[in-house]
């Protein structure tokens, strides 16, 4: 034993005494120490389990809003010459005019065009109150929109406004000839015709005026091969050269493609809001839909606005308060897994319950099992592996028919509920997905419902995991 050595004072005799070393234990050093160990094992532990989150379901929305260059669809006649010469239009662009409106003239020998173009250098013209009430109208709509961020608007009214003066100078030459205009109508040199139908002049083509809902494609929503004539920019024409074109209906159609969780999500809907983005006015559609070549589309159809996008083939629009309401979960809690499907001319009744039964055939004898019925179409039952095996045969009813296990192999969507402490797997049907969350359609028979817990890590659980 170690000995602690003290020194004593002794009148008679000076010793060294030893004295055995005294070892004190700490309680608190001892607690300490197992806090330690304690924090250390559950650190570990944690550090290399999986740690699985739970969510809770909840009612929710998604808001979308999206855009969209739309295909337009009108009902348009373009009109072509009946003969050939120098070409002056006389009806404004994007203007109405009935039947029998004087649209365009044309000069076989051009001496009635020069007389006009050198009567318009040199004149001036008195605006009555119609056409100063005209030329107000574009300058004020102008004003009213103007965005100094936006360039298109200004040469559009830069276009617009020429348009009408020179329209209005046109006009005015023309009556300031008189008999001059009168003879080179009369011998047949200056013809002035009119339209056959009442509508909107549009001084463009693009060879789409003949499409309709049921007759595009595909490639008639490419924007990047579009391209349109400025049939006014042409100074003469040959016969059967197309002069300008009719809208001669307040209806149209806007065609736009989209993808299949939107285009689902809208069956039950019969109208639409929409917003053009051009002018960020705001309207009603009626919706219809249609699929081609296993491409989705909606058909919104209007009575308004046509008028201020008669020259658009494509408008920019925006689909707006689409607020697609169900059960809001994350898409990381969504997984994909492989059932067996089962006719349901297949089930039958036992076990003394209503579930859905099946006769197994077995070397030993038949049985009737209940597996877990996960989800059902009109024709089948979506089971799993758990009582059956690839194989397996299975009885008809009042039938020698037999139906072998694993013949057909279906997929569902679902999550894993863990409600009971452990998890089992639970369909669901997407309305609308975007790229975090989707809304999931509720009361479905075998689904999940409001407040439920599923794992927010699908794809790190299997069945029958038990969830501390």
């Amino acid at each position: 034993m170690p000995y602690n050595y003290v020194y004593m004072k002794n009148n008679k005799n000076n010793k060294i005494i030893k004295y055995p070393r005294q070892y004190h234990f700490s309680i608190g050093f001892i607690i300490i120490g197992v806090m330690f160990i304690y924090m250390f094992y559950h650190l570990f532990t944690y550090i290399t389990a999986d740690n699985i989150t739970i969510y809770e379901v909840s009612q929710g929305s998604i808001s979308a809003n999206l855009e969209y260059n739309a295909l337009a669809i009108r009902q348009e006649q373009v009109i072509t010459a009946d003969n050939s010469g120098d070409i002056l239009y006389l009806a404004e662009n994007f203007g109405r005019v009935g039947a029998k409106s004087q649209v365009y003239a044309l000069d076989t020998t051009g001496e009635i065009l020069s007389s006009i173009e050198e009567s318009t250098a040199k004149s001036e013209i008195q605006l009555d109150e119609s056409s100063y009430a005209k030329l107000q109208s574009i300058v004020s709509n102008y004003m009213l929109s103007y965005d100094p961020t936006s360039f298109n608007k200004t040469y559009a009214f830069k276009n617009e406004l020429e348009s009408q003066v020179g329209q209005l100078y046109t006009v005015s030459a023309m009556e300031s000839m008189g008999d001059t205009l009168q003879a080179a109508i009369s011998s047949g040199s200056f013809n002035i015709y009119n339209s056959p139908v009442p509508g909107l002049v549009v001084y463009s083509v693009d060879g789409l005026e003949d499409i309709t809902v049921d007759s595009f494609v595909s490639d008639s929503l490419d924007i990047s091969n579009y391209s349109a004539v400025n049939l006014k920019a042409q100074e003469s024409v040959v016969a059967g050269q197309a002069i300008y074109k009719v809208i001669t209906s307040d209806h149209w159609n806007l065609v736009l493609e989209v993808d299949k969780n939107l285009y689902d999500s809208l069956q039950e809907d019969t109208y639409l809001k929409i917003e053009f983005l051009e002018d960020e006015v705001q309207t009603w559609t009626t919706l219809d839909f249609t699929e081609k070549a296993g491409k989705y589309y909606l058909i919104l159809g209007l009575d308004d606005s046509m008028d201020r996008y008669a020259d658009s083939r494509f408008v920019h629009i925006k689909i707006i308060n689409n607020n697609i309401s169900g059960l809001k979960i994350p898409n990381s809690s969504i997984v994909e897994k492989k059932f067996y499907t089962i006719p349901k001319d297949y089930m039958t009744q036992g076990n003394n319950d209503d579930d859905a039964g099946f006769m197994l055939k077995t070397e030993d004898g038949n049985s009737v099992i209940n597996p877990t019925v996960y989800y059902e179409t009109d024709d089948y039952y979506y089971i799993d592996d758990e009582l059956v095996s690839r194989g397996d045969r299975l009885l008809k009813p009042n039938s020698s028919e037999e139906y072998v296990i694993g013949a057909d192999i279906g997929k569902l969507k679902g999550v894993f509920n863990v409600n009971k402490g452990y998890a089992v797997f639970k369909q669901i049907e997407i309305l609308y997905q975007n790229d975090d969350y989707s809304i999931i359609k509720t009361g479905t028979s075998y689904g999940i419902s409001m407040y439920d817990h599923i794992v927010l890590q699908g794809d790190e659980v299997e069945e029958n995991t038990i969830i501390n």
